[in-house]
């Protein structure tokens, strides 16, 4: 009997531990932002939206250039992420630059959102995309890039090992 006892408070013991560390893994999301490349059928547009929590956000511009601003209240931290983000991703199609137009962004649920458009991203051509938002503050910090047109959708993921890549959008081999 005390042998099963023993037993039974070991079990449990470990039992707690896993669960313990179960919440701390989970206590501290990943390090991730997420863009979405899409056609908007009733603009006519290629919309870019862009999706970063608010505390990696918060924590990079106050690493990068003052501690002491707030991107939930103030509008200069919030234009100084914009530009921050905008300096770290690029996109190009034959080795042209492709530009896109601010729209917007918003704060909600505990994510900055930031909505740009352009006027196309034609099907064929190579396309070169660079996304290293992020990763100069946080060295884990992963982006992941959906480009949903011409009825595929291509997944890009990318990190400080991989802050580069290279696609087609009509199908095509890269190589």
């Amino acid at each position: 009997m005390l042998h099963s006892t023993n037993r039974l408070i070991r079990m449990t013991g470990l039992l707690l531990v896993a669960i313990c560390l179960s919440l701390t893994a989970h206590a501290h999301p990943p390090k991730e932002a997420e863009t979405e490349i899409s056609f908007n059928e009733n603009t006519g547009l290629i919309e870019m939206v862009r999706r970063y929590r608010v505390y990696d956000s918060e924590e990079a511009i106050q690493k990068l250039y003052d501690p002491n601003l707030s991107i939930r209240e103030d509008a200069e931290a919030q234009a100084l992420f914009g530009d921050y983000v905008e300096s770290r991703f690029s996109l190009s199609r034959n080795g042209t630059p492709v530009e896109f137009e601010f729209v917007g962004g918003e704060i909600d649920d505990g994510f900055i959102w930031i909505y740009q458009t352009t006027d196309s991203l034609p099907e064929d051509g190579l396309y070169v995309m660079r996304d290293a938002s992020l990763m100069d503050v946080q060295r884990d910090q992963t982006n992941i890039v959906y480009v949903r047109l011409y009825d595929r959708v291509q997944t890009f993921v990318f990190n400080r090992s991989a802050p580069f890549v290279t696609f087609r959008l009509d199908g095509e081999d890269v190589y």
